[in-house]
């Protein structure tokens, strides 16, 4: 069934007053279907048990509360990772249960934060980590695309160099909580690239956006978007996109040279 692309944007820019009109994996589901032209139903009605059975996990240690989710989620309910790259979103893993690092990691803090366990994400580079907190203030860092695996130092260590380079140190800002919204402009700016490294300008563009209707104070949103409507001769919503960033931008600079880039475009239009 096809949803009505008005209504999921009706529903996804309501956050962006109000950070809790949606809960984390349901405006990923939201973004999925808009993009899909789906119904989010079906992938709602999947979400919504995925707490139940984790009260056991009331007073666990951190580590032991990862080891009852990788038996809840992976065994209980057959999600797992190893997603096709083309279909990483959240509503192709509640429908086929296996998908990529995001959809899995926001498909784990679903299911922790459910539970009234404290779950957050990392701000870890290029890669979904997830980070339980225990009643006793006891920690544990998880990879859900992983298997759900405990990391430890080196193995943080590790997999920082592997996405970033062997130069790379760690730094308490790679281990920063992300804020659902950061999550889910992340979301987004992985789908745009996905996009343009298969050459479709017009899904990269789609998928900024769709992060404006949630998050239109990002002025560089709007700038990407200008631009990306300039290269699909979208002259006129290439425009109205950089004045957009014009008036929100904070750097003298750049909105000099924006300004000016709108006077060259509207040469163009005559």
């Amino acid at each position: 069934m096809r949803a009505s692309g008005r209504a999921l944007r009706q529903r996804l820019a309501a956050m962006a007053g109000s950070g809790d009109a949606a809960g984390l994996a349901e405006a990923a589901l939201l973004l999925a279907c808009l993009e899909r032209g789906d119904d989010p139903a079906p992938g709602l009605a999947v979400l919504q048990p995925l707490t139940r059975g984790l009260a056991a996990g009331t007073g666990l240690d951190a580590p032991a509360r990862a080891g009852l989710l990788v038996e809840h989620l992976f065994v209980g309910h057959g999600f797992h990772g190893g997603g096709d790259e083309d279909e990483p979103d959240l509503a192709w893993l509640l429908e086929h249960r296996r998908g990529g690092p995001e959809a899995l990691g926001i498909l784990w803090l679903e299911a922790a934060r459910g539970a009234g366990w404290s779950a957050e994400a990392l701000a870890f580079p290029a890669h979904f980590l997830v980070r339980l907190t225990d009643d006793s203030g006891g920690r544990a860092i998880i990879d859900p695309s992983g298997g759900g695996r405990v990391l430890e130092p080196p193995d943080l260590r590790t997999l920082m160099k592997l996405r970033t380079g062997l130069a790379a140190e760690m730094t308490p800002d790679l281990f920063r909580p992300l804020s659902d919204r950061q999550i889910l402009l992340r979301l987004q700016n992985e789908a745009k690239l996905r996009h343009l490294r298969r050459g479709d300008v017009s899904a990269a563009l789609a998928a900024v956006e769709a992060a404006l209707l949630f998050a239109p104070d990002q002025d560089l949103l709007w700038r990407e978007a200008g631009l990306m409507h300039m290269r699909l001769d979208h002259l006129a919503a290439a425009v109205a996109a950089l004045e957009q960033f014009i008036a929100r931008t904070g750097s003298g600079p750049a909105r000099l040279r924006t300004q000016q880039l709108v006077q060259e475009i509207r040469a163009r239009m005559g």
